[in-house]
């Protein structure tokens, strides 16, 4: 099953005028802010709003994780909102500016990459550009060609839930040769049953919207559950030098370094 997939960025510079105005808000709408990471368990709450905000890049701010859409008026008025969401088969841009929602043709249009032109964008939201270019298509957006060849030829002729399967027998052979590249993150995410399917036509759609405008180079990364297993991590081994490692923390740690950097903001309602 792949892992939805949600990011909001914000025209801003200051990353904590951004989690300022998330907290604020969040206390507006009702909710109670709460530390998640802290040495007692949190609180039990009916909703929960799970988000972490990013070290300004390239001026933007990036939110990482599903906001509420009522976060977005309010952070809109420190810079235009970009709401990215990718679930499966299904990609969804929104756009806000000024307080208000805008259509994103228009709210975007002064953050163009050069080279791309008005028309790219119109025809990429319209979802008439061509796809952007990928990998056939596999299973959590796995190239085939990082397993053996034989290998290869059959998973590409069962069905995907027996290529689950397959994969997942061979997960260890999977990631060491794949090493620590953008590939051997596609294969722990396919190892754990989840993932991002970015060579799927919607995540296709994403990455040619993302190109066309001036995001920061590493705007997919990282995902909501990579960032927070590493921030724990870190955090832990920040207040206890000693503090055991596990299997895979070490892993999980050394993929998002610098996770104490991300501000995590969480909100619970009764």
């Amino acid at each position: 099953m792949n892992q939805p997939w949600n990011s909001l960025f914000c025209r801003c510079d200051d990353a904590g005028a951004v989690a300022h105005t998330l907290r604020e808000t969040l206390a507006a709408a009702g909710y109670t802010l709460y530390d998640p990471f802290g040495m007692m368990p949190g609180p039990a709450y009916r909703e929960h709003l799970r988000l972490f905000v990013a070290p300004a890049a390239g001026g933007w701010v990036r939110i990482i994780g599903a906001p509420d859409a009522a976060l977005l008026p309010p952070l809109s008025r420190l810079g235009a909102c970009l709401w990215l969401a990718l679930d499966g088969a299904e990609a969804a841009v929104s756009a806000y500016a000024d307080g208000a929602p805008a259509g994103p043709e228009t709210a975007l249009a002064a953050y163009l990459r050069p080279g791309c032109a008005p028309d790219d964008l119109r025809r990429i939201l319209a979802d008439d550009a061509p796809a952007a270019a990928s990998s056939p298509p596999s299973p959590a957006g796995l190239p085939l060609d990082a397993l053996p060849p034989d290998v290869a030829a059959l998973a590409g002729n069962v069905s995907p839930a027996q290529a689950q399967k397959l994969f997942e027998r061979l997960g260890g052979q999977l990631l060491r040769k794949t090493g620590g590249d953008a590939e051997a993150e596609a294969a722990r995410a396919l190892v754990a049953g989840g993932g991002t399917d970015w060579n799927s036509p919607a995540g296709a759609r994403l990455r040619a919207l993302a190109d066309c405008l001036a995001l920061p180079a590493d705007w997919q990364q990282p995902d909501f559950i990579t960032l927070r297993d590493a921030y724990q991590l870190h955090r832990r081994r920040r207040h206890n030098p000693n503090a055991r490692l596990y299997p895979g923390d070490a892993e999980a740690m050394a993929r998002v370094p610098n996770a104490l950097d991300y501000q995590p903001v969480y909100g619970g309602r009764a």
